[in-house]
């Protein structure tokens, strides 16, 4: 800190008119005019006035709030924390940029580049109002399988609910071998950008800086490379059809959300009504046994007939979202007899794929500590294994 005691009158008007000069140039001075109105305030001298307040509203019509701006400026983003230049990291900002910066923690200011717009640092001050009890609850609410993914694979699917090309080109990028991930970062950002959903703000920037975001939950952000976010990437949608990832991936979801509002909307069945369902199913059951299992399928038939049991009832054919497999250790009846080696090794491959993105999803639960998903995804990952096992033991005899 300067000592200001011996200061001379030539220097104190000095401080003044270079307070008036600055002012009629750029924005860009803050940080001078803030160090000359800290000179002035720890001079005393305020020409009659009661404080810097009164003194800078009466030789320049600066209000309060404003001279308070420029202090502040100067403090936090000049050179050592107290001089006339402005730091390096900051020359392309704009005043107005680091006035809205000014409430930022220091520990989200590196989140801020000269490509950041205004609306972008509001929404990160929004977002930092928020509590994580809120958002909680909105991720509860979702229900189905958004609760089992981390907050932010729930950001990445909602960044691309609107970008089907850009998903589409972008995983066939990482199809490559190697993976070419410098130009699906390249087709993602092409300038930089940001995105938030739920306790996640998103901040992807040029291949060189990477990647940054903010959990709601922790007070300083992460960092990680372009690379390691496309694996993440990879994990939710590397299973997907690859002629039409997004279709596939965001058609399924849609039919879900739809078959989950469809069976919340249902109303609730009496007493009664149950037991006239019941009967009527019996019934329908009965009449299609007598009609000799009309309607069921060959494979329903090769199954049963190889099994040397009576051929069941046609069951209703599953929606595309009930038979995306959900396996269980029995899956593959050892009792049974598989017949289509190719429809087993598709079903191996597939398998296959949701195992490895169940991984790359275990290592961000493990990174941020989400200990129970962890342990359900583990669990899934040991059953689907065992389920693959089975099936090939029933083929090998």
């Amino acid at each position: 800190m300067e000592e200001y005691r011996q200061i001379t009158l030539d220097e104190w008007t000095q401080w003044k008119e270079d307070i008036r000069r600055k002012l009629a140039e750029t924005a860009e001075n803050f940080v001078y005019i803030g160090y000359r109105l800290r000179q002035i305030r720890d001079s005393g001298m305020y020409d009659g006035a009661e404080d810097i307040f009164g003194f800078a509203q009466k030789e320049y019509g600066l209000g309060k709030s404003t001279v308070s701006r420029f202090i502040a400026i100067n403090e936090k983003y000049s050179e050592g924390g107290n001089s006339l230049v402005l730091k390096e990291e900051f020359r392309n900002f704009s005043s107005s940029k680091l006035s809205e910066m000014l409430t930022l923690p220091d520990s989200e200011v590196e989140l801020i580049t000269e490509k950041t717009t205004i609306r972008e640092i509001r929404e990160l001050k929004a977002f930092n109002s928020q509590t994580a009890q809120e958002t909680g609850e909105q991720a509860e609410a979702a229900g189905g399988e958004e609760r089992s993914r981390t907050p932010l694979e729930k950001c990445l699917i909602d960044f691309f609910k609107n970008r089907k090309d850009m998903l589409n080109s972008a995983l066939r990028y990482l199809e490559e071998e190697p993976p070419a991930y410098k130009e699906a970062a390249e087709l993602v950002a092409p300038s930089q950008t940001s995105h938030q959903k739920g306790i996640v703000f998103l901040f992807l920037y040029d291949w060189n800086t990477g990647i940054k975001y903010k959990l709601m939950t922790e007070p300083e952000p992460v960092s990680m490379s372009w690379a390691a976010l496309f694996d993440i990437i990879y994990g939710i949608f590397g299973a997907c059809e690859k002629g039409d990832v997004w279709g596939d991936f965001y058609g399924e979801q849609e039919e879900r959300q739809e078959t989950e509002k469809a069976e919340a909307e249902k109303p609730g069945l009496t007493g009664s009504d149950s037991g006239a369902e019941s009967v009527a199913t019996s019934q329908q059951n009965e009449e299609k046994g007598q009609a000799g299992g009309q309607g069921r399928t060959p494979e329903n038939r090769n199954r049963q007939e190889a099994a040397g049991g009576e051929a069941e009832p046609e069951k209703p054919e599953k929606t595309r979202t009930e038979a995306e497999p959900e396996v269980s250790e029995g899956a593959a009846d050892p009792g049974g007899k598989i017949t289509d080696s190719d429809g087993m090794w598709q079903h191996i491959e597939n398998q296959k794929q949701i195992i490895m993105g169940s991984l790359h999803k275990m290592r961000m639960q493990c990174g941020e500590g989400i200990w129970d998903g962890l342990l359900a995804e583990a669990n899934t990952i040991v059953t689907r294994v065992k389920s693959i096992k089975n099936m090939l033991e029933v083929w090998n005899g």
